[in-house]
């Protein structure tokens, strides 16, 4: 299965939030990949604890410290991004998608999975696809 949320991104602090994706700067795309290390932070803790935005965000915002401070916990599928690499705009998108709407599906493969995601990063939200589940081509989509 194929998944797509969305929530607010980095530049919505700045300039007020537009719903509309047609309004929206697109400025890059990457591909992450969570694994079993993007679901603990940097003192061991486990960040899945329950189904709920802020475990997705708290992943999510790992995921991306893992790969810029942490390089021993990047995953070979893991790419650079045009936003997070600073520790301030990690933290903003962990506040926004913690503020998001997250399906509940989308919770449950993030976090009782590894799947590997692509991240359309924009100026006023990001949208993030499951397009692979542990290894596992997907295989339906859903909006």
């Amino acid at each position: 299965m194929i998944f797509y949320f969305r929530a607010l991104t980095i530049a919505a602090a700045l300039v007020a939030t537009t719903t509309s994706a047609l309004a929206s700067n697109y400025l890059c795309n990457y591909t992450a990949r969570i694994s079993e290390e993007d679901k603990y932070n940097s003192q061991g803790k486990y960040l899945g604890n329950g189904y709920t935005n802020t475990a997705v965000a708290n992943i999510l915002r790992q995921d991306r410290a893992n790969f810029y401070v942490y390089s021993a916990y990047t995953n070979s599928e893991d790419e650079r991004d045009c936003a997070f690499a600073d520790k301030n705009a990690r933290a903003t998108m962990q506040r926004f998608l913690s503020a998001g709407s997250i399906p509940t599906y989308a919770k449950r493969a993030i976090i009782d999975n590894n799947p590997l995601l692509s991240v359309d990063v924009y100026d006023d939200h990001v949208d993030i696809e499951i397009i692979e589940m542990d290894d596992a081509p997907t295989q339906s989509r859903i909006r």
